[in-house]
Order: C-alpha cells, then structure tokens, then sequence
C-alpha cells in the first residue's frame, strides 16, 4: 500500500472543515491529520503533525490565512524542504487576496465551491509538485486580480522600476522553448496539456517548468503565471503574445 498524503484543512468554519475531511478522507490515498479553526492554530497544528499539505481558507480569525501560509512556506524553504504545500481555499470575493496568496508561497488555489473530484485531484496535484491547479480558473481570476492591482495601485511596494522592467532581464534568460512554456502556462495549461500541444513527454514540460522557475527565482507555477501578467507578456483578454527587448 502507497503512503498516504497527509492534509491538514485550516478554517475558521466547522461545517466547512468537516465536509473537506470527509471529501478527503474516502480517498484511500489522502488523510486528514489535523483540523484548524484559525491561521495560528494551522502554524501549531503543521509543527506537531507534519502534514503533505496544508488546505488554507483565507478569511479566519486570530492569524488569517495570508499570514499563516508565508509563515508555513518561509519555515519550510529555510530548512530545505519542499512540504507542505498549501492549497488556497478562496471565493471571487477574495480575488484582491489572492495574488498575496500566491505571493506568500501558496502552490495554488481553488475557489470554495469546487468539484470534490476536482479538490482532490488538486490535493494529489500540488503533493506531486503541480502548483497550477484548476488552470482555466487560475487564468481567469489571476487576471481579475492583476487588473484590480493596476486599478487601484495596491501591488506590492517594489522601488523605482515598474512591473514589466523589473522582469526583463530574468525573462531575458529564457530560452525560446522555456518562453513558449511560460505564455502556455499562462494561458491555463496544465502539464499534460503542454506535453500534448508541443509533442514531448510529460517528463519533459516538468524540466522546462523547473528551468523557467531556477532562471526566474520562483517557487511556483503560479507565481510564474502572476510574472507573465506583470511583465506583460500575456495581457487579460488579450490572445496574442508580447515579447519585448
């Protein structure tokens, strides 16, 4: 028998919580470990459990989610780990978050009303190293978010340069394969989807994907699609692709 994944579910509504175990808990590959009604309780929780991934709501009390998962990833990447993932658990209500989210380490997010088939093939997903989970709406609600930042000039406090310099010289590193990657993930692609438009192996996207992450100094696929947006390689609405420089 395979080991099980490990989930802890963080929050603050009981109900929630407990219909999100027992999603998990009838798959005989995924466990819950471990339930948690606020931010500070899941960083408590992760320590004495250990789990593979962390189902993280946004909105809780005490410590909310945005806090308890930059806390739980930074934990994790200073002592060399890859474990645990967290899965953002968020609503269209929340899309001025959940850029932050992405940005604090998140692996991914789903919105609170997702397929239970599709919550637990992101669980396995983000436990396999797949952070963009649910692409299609990834793509939709990261670009209602980098166009709600743009509104309103709440993107993060970066000195001088604007979003689309900051990147050129890291997107300057890409190969033409690893930029072809990047505007296709962007796009809401998911790993088997790229293996089938480019005709390699789902082996071979996953060393693309790494590479374009080293040369851009991210943790994430998703904080690769957030790049894309800012950079402006690949605008809301728009079909055609921008390489610039």
């Amino acid at each position: 028998m395979t080991d099980q994944i490990k989930v802890l579910v963080a929050d603050d509504q009981g109900v929630i919580r407990m219909g999100l175990a027992m999603i998990l808990d009838h798959e005989p590959d995924l466990t819950t470990v471990a339930q948690a009604g606020d931010g500070e309780e899941a960083l408590r929780l992760v320590e004495q459990y250990d789990p593979d991934v962390v189902l993280m709501d946004i909105r809780m009390p005490v410590m909310d989610g945005l806090v308890a998962t930059e806390r739980i990833t930074a934990a994790a990447k200073q002592s060399g780990r890859n474990r645990p993932a967290v899965l953002v658990l968020t609503t269209f209500d929340d899309e001025a978050y959940v850029l932050s989210a992405v940005r604090a380490g998140a692996s991914g997010f789903l919105l609170k009303d997702t397929d239970p088939d599709l919550l637990v093939s992101a669980v396995r997903a983000v436990h396999r190293g797949d952070s963009l989970v649910d692409p299609a709406s990834t793509r939709v609600l990261l670009e209602r978010c980098v166009e709600l930042e743009r509104q309103v000039g709440n993107g993060p406090a970066e000195p001088a340069l604007p979003a689309a310099a900051r990147w050129t010289g890291p997107l300057a590193l890409l190969s033409d394969r690893e930029r072809e990657i990047l505007v296709w993930m962007a796009r809401g692609l998911s790993n088997r989807d790229l293996a089938a438009k480019l005709f390699v192996s789902e082996t071979t996207v996953k060393t693309h994907v790494s590479s374009v992450l080293s040369k851009l100094g991210l943790s994430s696929r998703v904080q690769a699609v957030v790049v894309a947006y800012e950079a402006g390689v690949v605008r809301p609405g728009e079909a055609e692709v921008r390489w610039e420089g």
